[in-house]
């Protein structure tokens, strides 16, 4: 999808109850707002947005609930790093703090209260972008929205995916940031979104599972072929030749089933075996021996992706193995 690719710094803080409801008018779409204390408003919303992706933080200083109809056009995720949420929607309620997340779907009516002490991580992601990308890994067109379920716990994948949301906040606020440059951008909002589908249950889940375990025969091939070639980087030729498919084929059935170009999957194992191998390193590796061994030469940029993509930079993953060994 081709969206604008500036970097938009959203800086709010109100006193104000208007102020504060237009302003999230404009950023997440129509809500009913009520503050039973209007005089201890203290509203701040801090963050970036760019292409399909808005990452901030949000905080009122007092207890409010927000009524919302319907947000057409955006999913919106939120986790509190302090204090909680209750949602009420569809009959059903739950509380949503520090080690529960919540996802809001379109065509969702909900009433949502947050405590005076919630401040919270807000991902805002296009309506557009998940529902494209999910067409894509489907290989059809979708006829209904996609809906989460709501409550999201921090376990598991889902917290690895809080882990990457955090670390690209980082980096959308730094100035001349990887997220600058569009390609490498797109992997990471890629990614994002690709991963949500895949992490949290929705009503396709099921449908996706069975696509992707009924995957073509030579993707496992491909993958085998680049894990002994790490050193070696494949060009699209090779693959075509080793697959005996053509180019066309090869981007259609990576998209389908992995979500991004034959290229950006295969960038995205050598991180995994970088990760692995670092799991494991005996006292005469390094971060820099492994790094290259698996076909990365420019070592500042592979740092911050590594940051992006797991959490924490590959030297703190080495630590932790060196760790055990010092006790």
């Amino acid at each position: 999808m081709t969206v604008p690719m500036t970097r938009q710094q959203l800086t709010a803080e109100f006193h104000c109850p208007d102020s504060a409801y237009r302003w999230m008018c404009d950023v997440n779409g129509p809500h009913r707002l009520e503050i039973p204390q209007p005089r201890q408003l203290s509203f701040r919303h801090w963050g970036t947005s760019l292409g399909n992706v808005a990452i901030g933080t949000l905080e009122y200083a007092t207890r409010v609930t927000i009524g919302i109809a319907d947000l057409p056009h955006y999913y919106s995720i939120s986790l509190p790093l302090r204090g909680s949420q209750n949602f009420e929607l569809q009959g059903n309620a739950f509380n949503s703090d520090s080690a529960v997340a919540a996802i809001i779907s379109p065509s969702q009516p909900l009433r949502l209260s947050m405590d005076e002490q919630c401040q919270k991580r807000l991902v805002r992601l296009s309506r557009q972008a998940i529902e494209h990308k999910l067409a894509q890994l489907l290989g059809r067109n979708l006829h209904r929205p996609v809906i989460f379920d709501s409550r999201m716990p921090l376990s598991g994948r889902a917290q690895e995916w809080w882990r990457m949301v955090a670390n690209l906040q980082e980096m959308l606020a730094a100035e001349g940031s990887l997220c600058d440059l569009p390609e490498v951008w797109y992997n990471f909002e890629n990614s994002l979104i690709t991963s949500l589908l895949y992490t949290q249950p929705h009503n396709y889940s099921n449908e996706l599972l069975d696509r992707q375990q009924g995957r073509p025969a030579y993707l496992t091939h491909l993958e085998t072929l680049f894990l002994a070639s790490l050193d070696s980087p494949l060009s699209l030729a090779d693959l075509e030749r080793a697959a005996g498919v053509s180019r066309k084929r090869l981007y259609r059935d990576f998209h389908t089933h992995f979500g991004v170009s034959p290229i950006a999957h295969f960038r995205q194992l050598r991180f995994e075996q970088v990760r692995k191998r670092l799991g494991r390193a005996t006292p005469n590796e390094s971060v820099s021996s492994t790094a290259m061994e698996c076909g990365f030469q420019q070592l500042g940029r592979f740092s911050q992706e590594y940051r992006a993509r797991f959490g924490e930079l590959p030297s703190e993953t080495l630590q932790k193995v060196a760790q055990p060994a010092r006790q």
